[in-house]
């Protein structure tokens, strides 16, 4: 599934917080957790969400001792599952898991009945970079090239996730000068993949995991890893940032995030977060990391609701967003 917008119609002309009684939050010995903790994942079962956070379902029962219950609530782009652990009870028997880059320019764009921003973070556990893939065809010596070429009308379309990395299209433009025409949505890392090895694009965004077998395939070439972190899947692949270029962070890698309702209790949140690390710093998860290239890497609530905070700052000056709805 593919589909188009126009840039002329996306990129600007210019520049760039509830209480909680803890009752019923206990078990009647006091003690927490005394029942079944849900896990709301907003996405279908076997994605990438979805996969990550079965790997740390076991290790984590361990650490909380109680059993951990996964719910799929796929739907609307990840936003009724969101809307659902925001309407939960926040008792700390709810938590979830998704990125808050993809899932807030969905909210952008299809704006829901809920505020995404009321979300109380509990954790980040990784990051996945985003890269900038060339069809090998093309023969890119770089990034500059690239641009040049977009800019002298050799090439005109640049695709990417659905709308999610439409704001990265609109900030190569922007602050980076590169023409390009029109940005073509995909419903996966498979098909960009695809699009770009066949040529029926010359250059898209992915993220480096969903990059990985079509590269080591040689059927797509890494220009660019987007963030200045770089990818421990592509070690060797140019930074954008050591290429000269302005960081783009915030929009640049995907950080993996754990969620609370808001307003759970702060004692509940402690337990919670003091878990997820042990879990994400055990032995079983970081060897399945190092296997699969997932890098699992914890931090705590407070990371998780500054890159909310930043996205939601910072996306608007890139992207006009009353535009990018009229489109969407």
């Amino acid at each position: 599934m593919t589909r188009r917008i126009s840039r002329r119609n996306v990129v600007k002309t210019s520049g760039i917080a509830l209480t909680a009684s803890l009752a019923g939050c206990l078990g009647s010995d006091g003690e927490y957790p005394a029942d079944t903790i849900t896990s709301i994942i907003p996405y279908d079962e076997g994605g990438g969400a979805d996969n990550i956070f079965r790997q740390m379902a076991d290790p984590l029962s361990e650490e909380l001792g109680t059993d951990i219950h996964i719910e799929n609530v796929p739907g609307a782009g990840a936003m009724r599952g969101i809307g659902q652990l925001l309407g939960e009870e926040p008792d700390g028997y709810t938590i979830g898991k998704f990125n808050p880059f993809t899932t807030s320019v969905q909210a952008m764009v299809n704006p829901p009945d809920f505020d995404m921003e009321d979300l109380q973070g509990l954790a980040t556990i990784g990051l996945n970079a985003i890269v900038l893939i060339g069809d090998p065809d093309e023969e890119f010596d770089d990034v500059a090239d690239l641009i040049d070429r977009y800019n002298d009308g050799e090439f005109g379309n640049i695709g990417g996730l659905g709308a999610s990395y439409l704001p990265n299209a609109a900030f190569f433009e922007q602050e980076y000068g590169m023409g390009w025409e029109n940005y073509v949505e995909y419903s996966g890392g498979g098909p960009i993949n695809q699009a770009v090895a066949s040529g029926e694009i010359p250059a898209a965004f992915n993220t480096d995991g969903s990059a990985l077998p079509a590269a080591e395939s040689d059927e797509v070439d890494v220009l660019a890893v987007l963030t200045s972190n770089g990818s421990e899947i592509f070690p060797d692949a140019p930074v954008i940032t050591e290429l000269g270029y302005e960081n783009m962070d915030f929009i640049g890698q995907i950080t993996r995030s754990m969620w609370v309702p808001p307003g759970t209790p702060e004692e509940q949140l402690e337990t919670l977060t003091e878990a997820v690390e042990a879990t994400v710093e055990s032995d079983t998860i970081q060897e399945w990391a190092d296997e699969t290239g997932n890098t699992m890497t914890y931090g705590p609530p407070e990371e998780a609701d500054d890159v909310l905070e930043q996205i939601w700052s910072d996306i608007p000056d890139v992207v006009d967003i009353d535009d990018l709805q009229d489109d969407s």
